[in-house]
């Protein structure tokens, strides 16, 4: 190589290493790596490895089932046996799609290619059936197979509920997670479209079930158009209740849950109580306690379903909205003898439900004769005295979700709910104290009665206290309250302090990416010319 080859060399060198400073500084004014990119990498694969882990276990469940089904077919348990296989079949089932996402879907977001994926979902059933997902047939207009909402990317739709309404898993931009107050996890838009069939009550109720539901901070965002009525809540991944507790119980057999999960679900069930105390105290009723709506997530119960939601000082008539087994045979007979919300103490029909919720715990299956409703399988006396009591004729029933939650903490404190009689529990203490204090001033007022009259005696003079300095002032007069929920769905908050947010999240400062676009332009250009001359000199010694 020549002194001219060694020179282009050198030079184009030169080149590209300016070319790959000058992207380097760009990029990272722009913040693409650290801001976009990482963070499109760390969901990435925070869902990859959730779904990996959904794989595993599902398959592990699935496996673990063939051999409890076998062997209640040797014990000649057909229908037993027929369960387990069921619910190893929904296993397998349950690990294919997470196969499907870990294979399919995750490496084509991580790729960018999202919409592609979700456009070849939605269109490929209607392709294969014949029909246009995209067309209204009713008015003929075209219309998008995937709801949109401003701020939030639609992930997926979950099965629609009683009340007709749509239900969407949705991920919101950077911009709506400082205005709903969340800073990760997903969020499930609720969304009554008249265009889909919903009426205009359902509208009226769940937009009453909205407002009361707001004073609890469960409700994040709101917006309304002509056609379309939404809110948006947070979303929490796991199973209900009533599937979890099945499968606790398939695995038990006939002998029942053993101590420790006995345990495990009353501790979910004293979440439900205690969630359902807080919102009694808020004023609410929730009218649909049931094991579907309670969402079991990393060892937590969670209450949802926000549908049927009503203030307890409300004028409405009641009607016998709810779930057959585990809503409570009063509101019916009150429904239909027309009497109003208010007028009754609504708090304690959410009480039956819990207890019903208790019952099924237990036993493995809803309570088809309400309070009547035997118990088949081993379970410790104080806990079927529980769900009795909540369970009973209105008057007998606990008279607060208080009260039964002391009963449940008293009954699990100690890890084995079978040492805690019924006579133990606080609400018995109480019944028992509260007899006693009435016998007690029975007696004063025969011993009162008995007593001679006596002169009055006149009280001691009193003389004026000096007064207290007046509290300083609260140098946060000027600041506004606000309620920050300490735990979502349960109801817990506080009460906090904070200034007035800006109008508008104010922008950050840019800092200008022109110097080096123009570097990063410059070297391109140099390589070019280096690249032309060295070709030309490469012909002309060929030549």
């Amino acid at each position: 190589m020549n002194g001219a080859g060694w020179t282009l060399t050198i030079l184009g060198v030169i080149a590209a290493s300016a070319a790959l400073i000058a992207a380097g500084l760009a990029v990272g004014r722009l913040g693409i790596l650290g801001g976009v990119f990482g963070a499109h990498l760390a969901r990435c694969f925070k869902q990859i490895g959730r779904e990996f882990v959904h794989f595993i276990g599902a398959m592990a469940v699935a496996l673990l089932l063939l051999p409890i089904a076998l062997a209640r077919m040797v014990l000649l348990k057909p229908a037993a046996a027929r369960e387990a296989l069921q619910s190893s079949g929904r296993e397998l089932r349950n690990a294919f799609i997470a196969l499907y996402a870990l294979l399919v879907v995750q490496p084509l977001r991580l790729l960018g290619l999202r919409a592609v994926l979700s456009y070849i979902e939605s269109r490929l059933p209607a392709a294969m059936t014949g029909t246009d997902a995209t067309l209204d047939h009713q008015n003929g207009s075209p219309r998008s197979a995937r709801a949109e909402f401003v701020g939030y990317t639609v992930l997926r739709e979950l099965q629609r509920g009683g009340s007709g309404a749509r239900l969407y898993v949705c991920e919101p931009d950077a911009r709506t997670r400082i205005k709903i107050g969340i800073a990760d996890g997903y969020v499930v838009i609720k969304s009554f479209d008249f265009d889909d069939g919903t009426r205009l009550a359902e509208i009226l109720r769940e937009s009453r079930s909205l407002d009361a539901a707001r004073k609890l901070g469960l409700v994040l965002d709101h917006d309304s158009s002509e056609r379309r009525f939404h809110y948006v809540m947070r979303y929490y991944e796991g199973l209900d209740l009533g599937k979890f507790t099945r499968r606790l119980h398939e695995t038990a057999g006939a002998d029942g849950l053993d101590r420790e999960r006995l345990v495990m679900v009353t501790a979910l069930v004293r979440d439900l109580v205690a969630t359902l105390r807080d919102w009694h105290a808020a004023g609410l009723w929730h009218k649909d306690v049931k094991p579907e709506n309670v969402i079991v997530l990393d060892g937590r119960a969670t209450l949802i379903d926000l549908g049927l939601v009503t203030p307890l000082a409300s004028q409405m008539t009641l009607t016998t909205h709810g779930t057959e087994y585990f809503r409570d045979p009063e509101l019916v007979r009150e429904a239909l003898r027309g009497a109003r919300v208010s007028e009754v103490d609504a708090a304690r029909f959410d009480i039956y439900g819990a207890g019903a919720v208790l019952h099924f715990v237990l036993e493995g299956t809803f309570p088809a004769h309400g309070v009547l409703s035997g118990f088949r399988k081993p379970s410790p006396e104080s806990l079927r005295w529980i769900a009795r009591r909540a369970m009973a004729d209105f008057q007998r029933r606990y008279a607060s979700a208080e009260e039964m939650l002391r009963d449940l903490d008293s009954a699990i404190a100690g890890g084995d709910p079978s040492a805690v009689r019924p006579a133990d529990l606080p609400s018995m203490a109480q019944q028992r104290a509260d007899d006693a204090q009435i016998e007690q001033i029975a007696a004063i007022s025969a011993a009162a009665e008995a007593a001679p009259l006596s002169p009055p005696i006149s009280p001691p003079p009193s003389f004026p206290l000096p007064s207290s300095p007046p509290p300083p002032p609260d140098s946060r007069t000027n600041e506004r309250l606000r309620i920050r929920v300490t735990d979502w769905w349960r109801g817990t908050y506080e009460m906090v302090s904070v200034r007035p947010l800006p109008a508008a999240i104010p922008a950050q400062q840019k800092r200008g990416i022109g110097p080096p676009l123009a570097v990063l332009v410059a070297a391109l250009f140099a390589l070019a010319v280096i690249a032309v001359i060295w070709a030309w000199l490469g012909a002309s010694i060929a030549t």
